[in-house]
């Protein structure tokens, strides 16, 4: 019965993203209505929560309301969790329950009912679907081993089948699993595809020939971005979400912005608790619309991003992001002020020699270590040339560390990031 939902589920989303703006509007408010209600009927966080700011659900009737409700923080979901915050006659251990890797410092776990995870999966498989994947495609998928699972009856039949490979495994060996693979689809992190493509290239393989490529989960630049469609000669589908709501928005054919999944999310962009305009960058605040075992109501998740009020020429009504720029945790206030974006990183070390892998970590607003491996190009100037750059570009009274180690550490998710500071922004 669950894979039939399933199916129903994305034959349903594969039709409402061709509905008007409008009509997908009056979709939004009604769940929104639905979910407002259960939550305060049945969750006891958010019965509070209401209570305290003065307002019941009958309140909140449209997206335009949703500002009358307090945001819901990270600390608060862990510190209520289970018994505050997911609906009562919930039994969490028939529950799918996903868990946030805490590069934030605050690890999460959400649940998901039968129903929720299906529709969650469905969400998750429409934007492939558009993108041009078939259900029998040879689908590989760089992930962490943790999220390695035994095959569905449905995959083994190779109906939307992924095959995963590790992101810990070495790059060699992933070639190996691909080349017996032999994808249509190769699908993951961009830090993944992007080491691969680099192996491929300098090992002058060409036994890797995808027709699509996926990424997801991290900051796609500009120059990765560039490096993997040159190298495959494919343009690539960029997907965005979180572990709390799973898929929220992607690139369509088109490549001109992200589809909001406005259709089960609410995605507002806010700076100092105001809607920012179309065009300006704003901290992305989630209302989950189907998600009813633990639902997630205004919740700051800790991403930026720049609304768009561009319609995309693929004719889709859903709502557009025009850009992504990552996470909020990546982005480094320094003592001036001035904030800076990860992208900061990547121009400030691409043309410097020597420089393999690198991560920034900012301690304090005036220190920042730098951790390099370095390429066959490194020399004793290296590090000086970093030094420079940094305090040239982020100011002359920052303190900048910089070591040499043989590797960096993937995050306890299998991400490799480049930049993640533990000072607090002040927006």
């Amino acid at each position: 019965m669950s894979h039939l939902k399933k199916a129903l589920y994305l034959s349903k989303l594969m039709k409402q993203q061709w509905l008007t703006p409008s009509e997908i509007q009056e979709i939004q408010n009604k769940k929104i209505r639905n979910i407002i209600k259960h939550a305060y009927t049945n969750i006891p966080f958010y019965r509070q929560k209401f209570k305290a700011a003065g307002i019941s659900p009958d309140d909140i009737r449209t997206v335009d309301d949703l500002i009358k409700v307090p945001i819901t923080t990270k600390e608060e979901l862990k510190t209520n969790f289970p018994d505050n915050i997911v609906a009562k006659g919930v039994d969490l251990n028939k529950c799918w329950l996903p868990h946030t890797s805490g590069s934030t410092g605050i690890p999460l776990t959400i649940a998901y009912g039968q129903n929720d995870e299906d529709y969650q999966k469905a969400v998750a498989l429409r934007p492939n679907l558009s993108c041009g994947q078939k259900i029998r495609d040879k689908w590989a998928v760089f992930t962490s081993p943790s999220h390695i699972v035994q095959k569905k009856w449905f995959q083994k039949l190779n109906i939307f089948a992924p095959q995963f490979i590790s992101l810990f495994d070495e790059v060699d060996s992933q070639i190996n699993s691909l080349e017996s693979i032999n994808p249509n689809i190769v699908d993951g992190y961009s830090s993944s595809i992007y080491l691969l493509a680099r192996r491929l290239k300098e090992t002058e393989n060409e036994n890797i020939n995808p027709n699509i490529i996926f990424t997801t989960s991290e900051l796609l630049t500009d120059n990765i971005r560039n490096y993997i469609e040159s190298f495959f000669d494919l343009k690539v589908f960029d997907q965005f979400g979180c572990v709390e709501l799973g898929r929220t928005a992607w690139e369509c054919n088109e490549h001109c912005g992200y589809h909001i999944d406005a259709d089960s999310i609410v995605m507002e962009f806010l700076n100092d608790g105001e809607q920012v305009s179309a065009g300006e960058t704003g901290n992305i605040v989630y209302t989950g619309l189907y998600n009813y075992s633990m639902p997630l109501i205004r919740y700051s998740v800790g991403d930026v991003g720049i609304p768009s009020d561009e319609t995309c020429n693929c004719g889709r009504g859903l709502p557009m992001m025009k850009v992504i720029e990552g996470r909020a945790d990546a982005y480094m206030q320094v003592p001036d002020g001035r904030v800076f974006s990860p992208i900061t990183w990547t121009i400030l070390m691409r043309d410097i020699p020597g420089v393999g892998q690198y991560k920034a970590i900012q301690e304090k607003k005036d220190l920042i270590k730098v951790v390099l491996v370095k390429s066959d190009e490194f020399s004793d100037d290296t590090v000086n040339q970093v030094i420079a750059n940094v305090k040239n570009t982020m100011g002359h009274d920052i303190t900048v560390l910089v070591s040499i180690v043989d590797e960096i550490p993937r995050e306890k998710s299998g991400k490799l990031k480049s930049a993640i500071s533990h000072v607090n922004i002040n927006w």
